[in-house]
């Protein structure tokens, strides 16, 4: 069971990232965590999710945002996020289920793919990619960042 603060670099932890250091094209280290049953079931609880409301096929399935909480724990590998850094827009594809009644390693990467200022502030945005261990596509995110001076 790998939990979010395992895998994810805090902000002030470390010196954080400016945005002339972003670099359009970069790969993010490869991030791997486990979701377990127990993390999906303190994840539901958190949210005050209704559990009945994912299976797919009639077998027991997380819920797909459960992913959300380990979204940057790639990019922050690469770039630690730095005082004020603001989540702006994110948008996620699922594509395959993680099901509750087993463990699920995930193999999270991403890439930098544009910056840009806009009205005086500075964005970076990202895409990042989440796989079973076996290759299968769960997920892939969407997300840009408002990066202060």
């Amino acid at each position: 069971m790998t939990r979010p603060a395992e895998v994810k670099i805090r902000e002030g932890a470390t010196p954080g990232t400016r945005f002339e250091e972003f670099e359009v094209g970069a790969q993010t280290p490869e991030a791997r965590f486990t979701i377990t049953p127990a993390i999906i079931d303190e994840y539901i609880r958190a949210v005050e999710g209704d559990e009945k409301l994912y299976a797919v096929d009639g077998r027991r399935a997380a819920p797909p945002d459960v992913l959300c909480v380990y979204m940057t724990s790639t990019l922050y590998q690469k770039y630690p996020p730095i005082q004020g850094m603001i989540m702006c827009e994110v948008a996620f594809n699922y594509h395959h289920p993680i099901w509750r009644d087993e463990d699920t390693e995930v193999r999270m990467s991403g890439v930098i793919t544009e910056k840009v200022v806009k009205k005086g502030r500075q964005f970076v945005k990202w895409k990042g990619r989440y796989v079973r261990a076996d290759g299968t596509l769960l997920a892939e995110v969407e997300n840009t960042v408002a990066v202060p001076e």
